[in-house]
């Protein structure tokens, strides 16, 4: 008799397991972390929105470098920055998550987003065509496809729809706007004004379904109504995905 329920609980145990193995549980959240501390942590960059007449101008994309004046942060920052002349830059970084992270295959997630940034914009000042800080959106998304940039007809726009300013598209969200909460008049005493650390949250309104590998790319950018120079130094990026139900 303890022979016989000794290998009863054997084959149960190799049963789940190989249920298991076959993906029979659902994995819970998968949560990542990228704070740039190996260059841009496999983050890149691109501009969008713009005509062949107005693209972004200086554009500047670099890391291993801290804000003027938050150096005690560390250097592992992930600069962003260009003038605006389209009245409708989207600058952007973007990462792919490989099959290896653990999502699987052609399924549905929840996407929750944490992004800390520097910000030399004030909050409550005025400028060309906009507000530096409060016309000037965060904008997170997530897509299976790679977002980039597509020429037509002598426009840029991207391939994935995160809507337009301060509205969001199927691909993205508006997790709020680049003001750094230092007011207008006290930033401007000081030359240049100074950078603080803003930090913003939001979980994307629709899920998003991972590709036939279980890849997925995220995205994070900030789209400007402010026709003039925009400098954003992304400091910590956390995104919790969740398998939707």
């Amino acid at each position: 008799m303890i022979r016989t329920t000794a290998v009863a609980l054997l084959l149960i145990v190799a049963l789940a397991l190989t249920a298991c193995g076959n993906g029979a549980a659902d994995p819970g959240p998968v949560t990542l972390v990228y704070e740039f501390e190996d260059g841009g942590d496999g983050w890149e960059s691109d501009f969008s929105d713009f005509s062949n007449q107005t693209p972004p101008e200086d554009p500047v994309s670099e890391t291993g470098m801290a804000p003027p004046g938050l150096e005690s942060e560390g250097t592992d920052f992930f600069h962003l920055a260009a003038t605006n002349r389209s009245d409708d830059l989207f600058s952007y970084i973007f990462v792919r998550i490989p099959p290896e992270e653990g999502l699987l295959p052609n399924t549905p997630y929840t996407v929750d987003f944490t992004v800390r940034f520097a910000s030399d914009a004030p909050s409550g000042c005025f400028g060309v065509g906009g507000a530096p800080g409060e016309s000037v959106w965060m904008k997170v998304g997530a897509s299976a496809e790679k977002p980039v940039p597509v020429s037509e007809g002598g426009e840029t726009r991207m391939n994935v729809d995160k809507g337009n300013q301060s509205s969001g598209g199927a691909d993205a969200d508006v997790a709020g706007v680049i003001a750094n909460g230092i007011p207008c008049e006290e930033a401007l005493e000081m030359d240049p004004p100074p950078y603080a650390l803003v930090t913003l949250q939001k979980q994307l309104t629709g899920a998003v379904t991972t590709d036939s590998e279980g890849a997925l790319y995220l995205f994070v950018g900030i789209d400007s109504g402010f026709e003039s120079r925009t400098s954003i130094f992304y400091d910590r990026i956390e995104v919790t995905l969740t398998p939707a139900a």
